[in-house]
C-alpha cells in the first residue's frame, strides 16, 4: 500500500483519545476500524480536522500527536478564532485555516491518495479538480444540506452541488438506509465510480455486565433506544411514546437510553415533568461489551431514525435478535427502501413515521403483551442479519482493497471488484 492521508473531521467521540493522547475512540466505527486495520502500513498520516468548542483542545499545543494505541501520526488543525466563530465570518475563517494547512500538509507527506469523509469535501474537490493525487471520498449518510443543493439556488448549495461534482477517483457511502445509491447518482458526475456497502459487526464481542439497579433487569419491560441524541435519531419522540405507555400500564416497565448529544437536556426535561427518573436509566461513554450487555437484556427495541435505519446501532440489535420498531421507508426521498428490500413485515413493527408517538407507544404495548409476536420477531430478524450482515474484518478488508486497486489497479479491476463485493 502506497502513502495514504487521512483528512477527517474530529469527531466528538475522537477528541478523548487526542486530549489524552491515547487512541480510545467512540462513534464512526467504520472510520475507527479502517484506520486501525492500516496501522500495519508505515506511509499513513491523519488530519483530524476540529471545529468543536471543547476547551480542553485548546491546551492541545503539539500539531503532531503520537497517541498510545495508534501506530499512525496525527495532525491536528483547529482554528483559533476567539471572536465570530459562530458567524458566517468565523465559519469561513476556520475553512480557509483548514485549506492552506491542508495544502502545507500535502506538500509536506507527499501522499499519492487522500481518503476523506464528506465533511471536508470542498477542500476534497479542489484537490480532486487541480492537483495530480487520487481522492477517494467517504460518505457518512446523507444529510439534508446534501439533499438541498442537488435543486438550490442559495451559494451554499451551488457551492456545494460543485464540489461534489468533482472528477474523485472512488466514493464509498455506508448503507445505513438513508438513499446513498439515490442521492449518488444525483449529485455525482457519471464517470465516478462509487459503492454503498453494509457496515459489519462482531459477532465475537461478549456482553459485560454493568453495575445497575436490580429492578432494571427484572419484573420489568425493558424498551431500549440506542444511538446519538441529536434531532435526527428522534430521542424525544421515543421518550414521549414511553410516557405514555407507563401512564397506560403503570409500574411494568423500564426505559433505556444509551447515548450521549445536544437532546440531553431536553430529555431530562420530559423526565422532570413526567416525574419519571425512577422509570428511565441512561448511559453514555460506555464500551461495546456493555452496550451488547443491555442489548441482551432488553425486551424491545426502538429506532425512530429519520435518515435510514440501518445505522451501527440497529446492525447491532438485529444481530441480538431484538424485537424491533422501526419507521416506514420513505419512498419519494429514497430512504428505506433498502431497508424494505432486505427486512420484510415478519422480521420488525414499522410505524408510520418518527412523529408518531401514540403509534410507537401503542406499539409496545402491542409487542410486550405477545410474547409469541415477539419471538416470531426475533427469530426473523436473526436470519436476516445472519445472511445480510458480515464481520468487521470481511467490511473493513474490501474498503482496503478497493484503495489497493485505486492506487495500482486499473479501471476495469476497479470495475470488477465493485461489482464482486
Amino acid at each position: 500500500m502506497t502513502k495514504i492521508l487521512f483528512i477527517l473531521r474530529c469527531y466528538s467521540g475522537f477528541e478523548k483519545s487526542l486530549i489524552k493522547k491515547e487512541w480510545s475512540p467512540s462513534g464512526a466505527p467504520t472510520i475507527v476500524k479502517l484506520l486501525e486495520h492500516f496501522q500495519k502500513n508505515k506511509k499513513c498520516n491523519i488530519l483530524f480536522l476540529s471545529k468543536s468548542n471543547n476547551p480542553e483542545l485548546k491546551l492541545i499545543k503539539d500539531r503532531i500527536l503520537k497517541l498510545k494505541k495508534l501506530a499512525i501520526p496525527v495532525y491536528f488543525i483547529r482554528g483559533q478564532l476567539l471572536f465570530l466563530s459562530s458567524t458566517k465570518l468565523g465559519k469561513l475563517y476556520n475553512e480557509l485555516y483548514n485549506l492552506l494547512f491542508i495544502i502545507y500538509y500535502l506538500f509536506k507527506l507527499k501522499p499519492k491518495i487522500i481518503y476523506s469523509d464528506h465533511a471536508n469535501i470542498f477542500i476534497t474537490s479542489l484537490i480532486a479538480r487541480y492537483m495530480r493525487i487520487k481522492t477517494v471520498v467517504r460518505l457518512m449518510g446523507v444529510k439534508d444540506d446534501m439533499r438541498d443543493c442537488i435543486n438550490g439556488n442559495s451559494i451554499y448549495h451551488r457551492l456545494l452541488n460543485w464540489s461534489y461534482r468533482a472528477p474523485f477517483s472512488l466514493v464509498i457511502a455506508t448503507q445505513d438506509g438513508a438513499g446513498s445509491d439515490t442521492w449518488m447518482q444525483k449529485a455525482l458526475i457519471n464517470k465516478v465510480p462509487r459503492k454503498t456497502i453494509l457496515n459489519g459487526v462482531d459477532r465475537s464481542l461478549r456482553p459485560k455486565k454493568l453495575q445497575m439497579n436490580k429492578q432494571l433487569i427484572k419484573n420489568k419491560i425493558l424498551v431500549i433506544f440506542l444511538g446519538r441524541l441529536e434531532e435526527d435519531k428522534a430521542p424525544d419522540k421515543f421518550l414521549e411514546s414511553f410516557m405514555i405507555v407507563r401512564k397506560k400500564i403503570p409500574n411494568k416497565y423500564h426505559c433505556i437510553i444509551v447515548g450521549s448529544g445536544s437532546m440531553q437536556k431536553i430529555l431530562n426535561d420530559i423526565i422532570s415533568r413526567e416525574k419519571a427518573s425512577n422509570e428511565v436509566s441512561f448511559f453514555s461513554n460506555i464500551n461495546a461489551n456493555n452496550i451488547l450487555f443491555l442489548l441482551n437484556n432488553s425486551d424491545i427495541y426502538v429506532s425512530l431514525n429519520r435518515f435510514g435505519n440501518l445505522s451501527n446501532a440497529n446492525i447491532e440489535a438485529m444481530v441480538s435478535g431484538k424485537a424491533m420498531i422501526i419507521p416506514k421507508s420513505k419512498i419519494k426521498l429514497g430512504i428505506d427502501i433498502y431497508t424494505d428490500s432486505i427486512i420484510k413485515d415478519n422480521a420488525v413493527l414499522r410505524v408510520t413515521s418518527s412523529d408518531s408517538i401514540k403509534e410507537v407507544a401503542d406499539s409496545i404495548i402491542y409487542l410486550s403483551q405477545n410474547k409469541k409476536i415477539r419471538n416470531d420477531l426475533e427469530k426473523n430478524i436473526s436470519a436476516i442479519s445472519n445472511i445480510h450482515i458480515e464481520s468487521w474484518k470481511k467490511r473493513i478488508e474490501w474498503e482496503y482493497e478497493l484503495l489497493n486497486i485505486i492506487y495500482s489497479g486499473t479501471k476495469t479491476a476497479l470495475k470488477k471488484y465493485l461489482k464482486a463485493i
